[in-house]
């Protein structure tokens, strides 16, 4: 099994040509991170309790 940090790598390498930036983890762990996973959980609680699962 790979190391997480190698995961990481491989699909930064990966989304490069998409995205048009290299995603990092320093960008996860600061604050932009933060309050995209934030947004991100409000979603996935509120398709949720919509479709009745919650």
């Amino acid at each position: 099994m790979k190391p997480l940090g190698e995961i990481e790598e491989e699909l930064a390498n990966k989304t490069e040509p998409i995205l048009g930036f290299r995603p990092s983890s320093k960008i996860k762990r600061g604050p932009i991170g933060i309050i995209i996973s934030i947004i991100c959980i409000v979603i996935v609680i509120r398709e949720l309790n919509r479709t009745g699962v919650l």
